[in-house]
């Protein structure tokens, strides 16, 4: 992926890592008070009453705490909140490590506390902030992890009179006299504590790479996205947004035959209006008529295929397959009718003669290979428009083929049989009927 491939829109591609992060940032705050309550849970389980009320009473109360930043999303302190809580929990556990006591039985040294699995709650909070999808916050809540041990460590440390660590020992220590240096009640063992400090600022160093990756993956998924849909806005105006679908996901369009149902539509008197009307005044009616058409057809499953002039040519079945063209193709003239009969477009009646016609329909991609228009061919689409061109001489709005009439069969349809008759340019007389 190219840098400027995720330069192609950039606020597009902002706003989809910030929804990432914001997302993530819940998921991790959720979880976060999931793992506080199970803890609590256990702290009343495994610690006897009442010594396990205040320890699970302050896991839920700091739980309770964090989902404050829930309420600020969308906020300005959004951003700022998430380094807050994370910074607010990596102090509650080093204050957890200096300051509470390890039993409530006894006078054990705070030391010792490094020997309990206190520390590990460090790598909890910084496995939290990775799903925040933030280097930054993931960087942060690192650097307060480590602050907050050595913090701890120091703490400890100036409370003691006496410091025992490893360097007590011999080079080659007996077992008694290595016993009596880890047991000591002043052990802390100082090179231990600072490994603990260097893997965990590796882990935050790792885990931020990884959460950066992870970014990477999402804006270059993003800008992918939005230029697919930039390509298919720009091609939908070209071409039927199907077919702008599937010119951008395989790249072509292969050539289909299939029997599928043809809606000609045509304006009556359309020379006279356009005498009328200036050339910005036509264009406007059209776009009118057109959009609302558009719509029309679409909701029927069928697609507009080309304007010709003043003209419509809507296919149903092809190149997108449906169920029932037939009687979705009559329902379209019929709705368009019906629009015609309820509203003008930009101050003017139109009127519309309509043919529909069913049979094997010819779909493809024709022109050079600088320049390609989709369309439909074939005696269906000819003998559609010569349907429409009949209407002149039935006097009436409507016809449809045979063909069609008997597939939409199941529709309650008002229809006069007008015969068979022979249309121009085909051998075969075609059975016709006019749709009231």
């Amino acid at each position: 992926m190219t840098s400027s491939t995720a330069d192609d829109n950039p606020g597009a591609v902002d706003l989809a890592l910030a929804a990432a992060e914001r997302r993530g940032f819940r998921l991790g705050v959720i979880g976060r008070t999931c793992a506080l309550v199970a803890i609590a849970a256990f702290y009343l389980i495994a610690i006897s009453w009442p010594n396990n009320l205040l320890p699970a009473a302050a896991l839920l109360a700091v739980a309770g705490i964090g989902l404050v930043p829930l309420v600020l999303v969308g906020g300005r302190y959004e951003r700022a909140a998430r380094f807050v809580i994370f910074a607010c929990d990596m102090a509650a556990i080093s204050a957890v490590l200096a300051f509470a006591p390890i039993s409530t039985g006894g006078d054990v040294p705070q030391n010792f506390v490094f020997l309990t699995s206190r520390p590990a709650y460090y790598y909890v909070v910084l496995a939290v902030s990775i799903l925040s999808l933030s280097p930054a916050l993931v960087l942060w809540t690192g650097l307060c992890a480590v602050l907050g041990m050595t913090g701890a460590t120091a703490w400890i440390m100036s409370g003691m009179e006496q410091v025992v660590s490893y360097g007590g020992l011999p080079a080659s220590p007996t077992r008694d006299q290595y016993l009596a240096v880890v047991l000591n009640l002043n052990f802390l063992a100082l090179p231990t504590r600072v490994a603990e400090a260097l893997v965990m600022a590796l882990s935050t160093g790792i885990a931020a790479l990884a959460v950066h990756r992870a970014r990477n993956m999402v804006r270059d998924h993003a800008a992918v996205e939005e230029k697919r849909n930039r390509v298919q806005r720009l091609l939908g105006r070209y071409v039927p947004e199907q077919v702008a679908e599937q010119l951008v996901d395989s790249g072509q369009l292969a050539p289909q035959l299939r029997e599928a149902s043809v809606l000609f539509a045509d304006i009556e008197g359309f020379t006279g209006l356009s005498e009328r009307l200036s050339p910005h005044e036509l264009i406007a009616v059209l776009n009118s008529f057109f959009g609302a058409a558009t719509a029309i057809v679409d909701e029927r499953g069928g697609i507009v295929v080309n304007h010709v002039g003043d003209a419509l040519i809507a296919a149903f079945n092809t190149p997108i397959a449906v169920a029932g063209h037939g009687a979705r193709a009559i329902d379209a003239a019929c709705a368009l009718q019906a629009l015609m009969a309820a509203r003008d477009f930009e101050g003017h009646r139109l009127r519309l003669r309509i043919g529909v016609a069913t049979g094997p329909v010819a779909a493809g991609a024709v022109g050079d290979a600088r320049r390609q228009t989709y369309t439909i061919y074939g005696d269906t689409v000819n003998l559609a428009q010569r349907l429409e061109r009949l209407n002149k001489d039935f006097e009436t709005h409507t016809l449809v083929c045979g063909a069609t009439f008997a597939g939409a069969n199941a529709m309650e349809l008002t229809a006069e049989r007008m015969g068979t008759v022979q249309v121009r340019g085909r051998e075969s007389a075609v059975e016709v009927f006019a749709l009231r």
